[in-house]
């Protein structure tokens, strides 16, 4: 990394513990007070190195610290550089909710280097590979088949796939930067995952992003088909292929409940409806779609069982 950015020899570091557990206020705290003790000012550049939680805490803190100092994101895991770090948003979790808090404040700079991906333990590359998979469900049904065909794990990290994906991502972006309507096919699969990974989180079992995330795909597809805008057998095709990677946890059916009180923190409820995103088909997504408790219900039977 040195050989990209001599200068950060010199730069003071900040160092934050590792996971989403600590993506919270108490984190930003510490780091508002290292950057004080350190005389960061307003023209002063902070440099993000890590993943996913990194790049969300470390945007959300940059723009609020001193009314916003300029960020650059080095995301240093696959979800980071296929999700995290594109797009702008930045955020906290708060109250054991998922992205309560935050700002959108684009990066001044985001430098994806392939050669962090090398040392990632297998479930980094699969939580990353599940918003790979949510990016062709969403916009690219060939994409799709040649994420589905990949062999093993080994191959998920090739350069041409995450730059497949970082374009589809942000192409998505640009058209609706404040996350208003288009963006918000790239919560397909989110607004159940948030609430399973915040479940698994209060558990003490955590669930990688890409788990969570996965699982919620699978959820939302089923809904999906109980609407009438997917066949069944495209949802079962989809199931098997995330199954193979992403097992389901044992969650009772009695707290099915809790997760669907977990959903009620979704960016996307409006006043009492819950809204998703779903699909019409592999490469076809539709947004502010309202889905019922007891849609949610079966489809957590689904993907869970």
């Amino acid at each position: 990394l040195l050989s990209h950015f001599p200068a950060l020899e010199q730069a003071p570091v900040i160092v934050i513990p590792a996971g989403e557990a600590h993506k919270n206020i108490d984190a930003c705290t510490y780091i508002w007070q290292q950057l004080l003790q350190k005389q960061a000012d307003i023209h002063s550049l902070l440099l993000c190195l890590g993943g996913g939680v990194v790049c969300d805490m470390g945007g959300f803190t940059a723009a609020t610290y001193k009314r916003g100092i300029r960020h650059v994101l080095i995301p240093t895991t696959l979800m980071a550089q296929v999700d995290a770090a594109i797009g702008g948003k930045t955020g906290i979790n708060f109250l054991q909710a998922k992205n309560q808090i935050g700002i959108h404040a684009p990066s001044t700079a985001t430098c994806l280097l392939p050669y962090f991906m090398d040392s990632l333990p297998e479930q980094e590359v699969l939580s990353g590979y599940a918003e790979m998979l949510k990016h062709g469900l969403i916009a690219d049904s060939c994409y799709w088949q040649q994420l589905i065909s990949i062999p093993d794990t080994s191959h998920i990290t090739h350069a041409d796939y995450i730059q497949q994906s970082v374009h589809i991502k942000t192409q998505i972006c640009l058209a609706d930067p404040y996350d208003r309507g288009e963006r918000r096919k790239l919560n397909f699969g989110h607004t159940i995952g948030h609430a399973i990974e915040a479940y698994a989180l209060q558990h003490n079992t955590p669930l990688t992003h890409g788990h969570a995330v996965a699982l919620g795909c699978v959820a939302e597809c089923y809904i999906s088909a109980l609407k009438g805008y997917m066949l069944q057998t495209d949802v079962h095709h989809i199931k098997q292929v995330f199954r193979q990677w992403y097992p389901a946890p044992a969650i009772p059916e009695q707290q099915y409940d809790n997760i669907i009180q977990l959903m009620q923190y979704d960016k996307k409820r409006q006043h009492t409806h819950l809204n998703c995103s779903l699909l019409k088909g592999i490469g076809e997504c539709i947004v502010n779609q309202q889905i019922s408790r007891e849609e949610i219900i079966e489809a957590l039977r689904y993907c869970l069982g």
